[in-house]
């Protein structure tokens, strides 16, 4: 069998700069939670010089989010967390007002590459990533450096649905408090205000007392209104300049093109159902059929898009290949099936031969069309946002991009 391409592997561009020197952090062992206390101002450290005039949180607050929502695109970097048990992810990510996102995500001494476009979130990592990843799927051993398709939760954070400015500001603005003064702290060396958010002991941003912009926040679960729970974050925030956000659309359109076509997806774990079937008629024509089978056991509205590569082969006659592909979603099984003919001619003394087959069970993480849909859509997205006077607005993510099979190759 003829192995996939594998798509060259590209590295995210320097982060911008940020205002505020961003602190150094130590990470702790694999399931170490996150340590608040130290890392806000003066903690462990020199006490802040305390406000002399404290100032009423609610405008200052309200001025910042509008700003914030507003952006064009925002850069964050620091450190995520599942839960209070789970461990410790440093981020660095970029992310558009139209959800595109792109950076990384880095848990121990493994780093992933992040991108996300039209709603579809990847990583590109080395093996001892997923080596550290519960993942068991047939092609599970050319997920290394090569894009892959995941969940927000596998990655640990969603950023097209907590992260663009509006979302986000959203998202805060839900957690302003009814009343209270904002505090002026030394924040990394700039006076900011330290604004105390509702909804949990350690909800609170901090926004710069010049500049009246967010420039770091602690929220114990960063989710928006609809959902259940969301990630332990701290986060310094930057606004990156044009060319930054350019160089975010060069990078994902420059995957799209050369690594999605033959990206794997790891959203759900799939296999074979039972065993394949294999028939042939007089003349040579075989037919070879599978089930596929989503084994997570759950449901929900995830579909990835598999895919069979059968070799059927005698030792007189020589090899046969075939391939299908198929949607599987969550909770369902799918049926591959494909023909060879092996053409053989009429005869008055008929013969019979022995065929052996196999078929590889595989995912893609977008169909050929889905990807081209991709490509035009960040297109779209990337216009409206570095010339937001010209476009009509941000394109719209698909609602699952990878649902319809194509008849690509890879």
């Amino acid at each position: 069998m003829m192995s996939p391409d594998q798509p060259s592997r590209r590295r995210p561009s320097t982060p911008v700069r940020f205002a505020a020197a961003t602190a150094v952090f130590a990470l702790g062992a694999a399931g170490c939670s996150i340590d608040l206390s130290s890392w806000r101002p003066g903690g462990g450290g020199e006490e802040p010089a305390p406000s002399p005039t404290p100032v009423e949180a609610g405008p200052l607050l309200d001025a910042a989010l509008e700003s914030l929502a507003a952006a064009p695109a925002i850069t964050v970097q620091g450190q995520i967390a599942e839960a209070e048990d789970q461990a410790v992810k440093e981020t660095a990510l970029t992310v558009t007002d139209a959800g595109a996102a792109y950076g990384t995500v880095q848990q121990s001494e493994n780093e992933a590459e992040v991108l996300q476009a039209d709603g579809s979130l990847f990583v590109n990592a080395p093996d001892e990533y997923w080596l550290d990843q519960d993942v068991a799927n047939p092609d599970t051993d050319q997920y290394a450096g090569a894009w892959v398709r995941v969940s927000g939760a596998q990655l640990g954070i969603n950023p097209g649905s907590v992260l663009t400015p509006a979302t986000l500001a959203e998202i805060l603005r839900g957690l302003a408090p009814e009343s209270g003064d904002a505090t002026l702290e030394n924040l990394d060396g700039t006076s900011a205000y330290r604004v105390d958010l509702g909804g949990g002991e350690q909800n609170r941003v901090w926004i710069g007392e010049d500049s009246g912009e967010l420039m770091r926040m602690e929220i114990e679960q960063l989710a928006p209104e609809d959902a259940d729970s969301g990630p332990r974050t701290r986060l310094n925030f930057a606004a990156p300049e044009a060319a930054d956000i350019e160089t975010v659309y060069d990078d994902i359109l420059a995957a799209a093109e050369d690594g999605l076509g033959s990206s794997r997806d790891a959203r759900l774990p799939v296999n074979w159902e039972g065993q394949l079937a294999l028939e042939c008629a007089d003349g040579g024509a075989c037919t070879v059929t599978g089930q596929a089978v989503d084994e997570s056991g759950g449901s929900g509205d995830t579909t990835v898009l598999v895919r069979m590569d059968a070799e059927l082969t005698n030792d007189e006659l020589g090899a046969q290949e075939c391939s299908d592909s198929a949607s599987l979603a969550a909770g369902e099984t799918a049926e591959l099936t494909c023909e060879v003919d092996f053409e053989l001619e009429a005869s008055t003394e008929p013969q019979e031969y022995e065929i052996a087959g196999d078929a590889l069970l595989s995912t893609r993480g977008l169909s050929s069309d889905a990807r081209d849909e991709l490509i035009a859509t960040v297109g779209d997205q990337r216009e409206a946002t570095l010339s937001p006077e010209e476009g009509a607005g941000s394109a719209e993510p698909s609602a699952d991009p990878s649902a319809e099979p194509s008849a690509s190759g890879n």
